[in-house]
């Protein structure tokens, strides 16, 4: 199956063709038991007495007095629930993999949405969403929040803060990116959807989205429309992989390309933070 590429940086921003994206080198794929070993299972608890299950993964070797960074990884409909468990799916949690680790060290943090809710509560099929008509969800502050204490516990180069998600998890990445501009080094949103007329305030952020073309779950125009919106906002740090013939299941190739894992772990935020989101 080929793919194509709209990458920033031309006047017009055309969705241009490139070559099949190599997957002769793919990351290994291991099954839920390998990556719960591999992985620290907590709940969090805030001051109400909500509660959210998470996983994570600290880098073979960790030093305290090295930095690190830190990738937040929202998975989709399918693995929400309270077991701490069904969320350790391959696009969540392969880069934890010797093939990524050796090289590229990272914390990888992955919270469990509950079965009832989402991280974004808006209808998936409709693709593009009103922002400011949506509330924060509690699953997403509930994410926030053990971000921030992941943070504050280990050793994490804040500079280097990186969510991506898949489906449902995609439309959590956009969300994430508009509400916390200011702490995203890059973002991959995967089959996901946002609002447009937020362009503004992710422009600055390098982001790459993936999609299939034949996705009948969530519209293409999801991904699609925001990058349209980003680059016609002045965004030159975004582009969007379309994978022809491909339905939803565009995760499960995302995750595996040698080249994303290279860009991201190239990402750094620099002093120019873009327009900062409500944050809440």
């Amino acid at each position: 199956m080929k793919s194509k590429t709209s990458e920033s940086g031309h006047a017009a921003f055309p969705l241009v063709p490139s070559t099949p994206i190599a997957l002769t080198e793919k990351i290994d794929e291991h099954d839920r038991e390998y990556y719960a070993k591999n992985a620290e299972a907590h709940v969090y608890k805030d001051e109400s007495e909500q509660t959210m299950p998470y996983r994570l993964f600290i880098p073979r070797g960790y030093n305290p007095r090295n930095r690190y960074p830190l990738v937040l990884s929202l998975h989709g409909a399918g693995e929400r629930g309270h077991d701490n468990l069904k969320q350790l799916v391959p696009w969540v949690a392969g880069w934890m993999t010797e093939e990524v680790q050796s090289k590229h060290p990272c914390l990888i943090l992955m919270p469990q949405c509950p079965a009832d809710q989402q991280w974004v509560d808006t209808p998936w099929a409709k693709g593009s969403y009103a922002y400011l008509k949506i509330p924060v969800s509690k699953p997403m502050k509930l994410a926030r929040m053990i971000l921030d204490k992941v943070i504050q516990d280990k050793s994490v180069d804040r500079s280097r803060i990186y969510v991506m998600g898949a489906s449902m998890g995609g439309y959590g990445a956009w969300d994430f990116v508009m509400r916390c501009p200011e702490l995203v080094a890059a973002a991959v949103p995967v089959c996901g959807g946002g609002d447009p007329a937020m362009a503004h305030v992710i422009r600055e952020v390098p982001i790459w989205a993936f999609h299939g073309d034949k996705d009948t779950t969530v519209p293409t125009s999801g991904s699609q429309d925001m990058a349209d919106a980003i680059k016609e906002a002045g965004g030159t740090r975004i582009k969007l992989t379309l994978y022809e013939g491909v339905g939803h299941g565009s995760y499960l190739k995302a995750w595996r390309e040698k080249k994303l894992v290279e860009w991201i772990f190239n990402q750094a935020r620099i002093d120019n933070k873009p327009d900062a989101g409500d944050g809440k």
